[in-house]
């Protein structure tokens, strides 16, 4: 009977220890994500969304595992994080110094923005302000190499300076649908 009650004791740590080494590079995002041991450092893409009235404008993230790609009219590359609703029209009640905005009319934007920019940095600081800046002509990638990290615990914090269980690598896909959409 001893016994019996330290292999029941086991074998659950030993199923739990299975189905964490299940999980590795072959793995899918979905996987991942829904065991709640591992947690990948995945990195966005900034798309600026904005309404075709300028009355609403947002800064989106979207994960590089969502993001495609395509080539624009101008042989350039572009690329397309989806769509978001932004708002189109607004109403203001209350006063100046307490007023409510309330959305009365949305619509649908793609996300498209061109995959090269510009990163601007300061080369030389002056009284605490930068007195000269650089900038470089950059471009995201195609194929990232994405940390996944594990912990060992539910109270264990993840990336607390281990290394990366694995990576996990995604190359964006490209966008069939995406030609003309440039544009925006």
């Amino acid at each position: 009977m001893k016994y019996l009650k330290l292999i029941s004791l086991i074998v659950p740590l030993l199923v739990s220890g299975l189905a964490q080494a299940q999980i590795g590079p072959d793995s899918s995002w979905g996987d991942i994500y829904q065991n709640r041991f591992y947690q990948p450092n995945m990195p966005v893409i900034p798309f600026h969304a904005k309404s075709s009235s300028g009355a609403d404008s947002r800064l989106m993230m979207v994960n590089v595992n969502e993001v495609k790609f395509f080539a624009g009219a101008d042989g350039k590359t572009h690329l397309y994080g989806g769509t978001t609703k932004v708002c189109r029209q607004y109403t203001v009640t209350g006063s100046l110094s307490d007023s409510d905005r309330r959305c009365l009319a949305t619509e649908t934007v793609e996300l498209v923005r061109p995959a090269d920019y510009t990163f601007e940095y300061c080369t030389f600081r002056t009284d605490g302000d930068c007195g000269r800046y650089a900038a470089t002509q950059e471009q995201y990638p195609l194929m990232y190499s994405v940390p996944v990290y594990n912990r060992v615990s539910e109270s264990d914090t993840f990336n607390s300076g281990a290394q990366p269980a694995f990576y996990k690598k995604v190359m964006l896909q490209e966008c069939k649908d995406c030609q003309g959409l440039d544009h925006l």
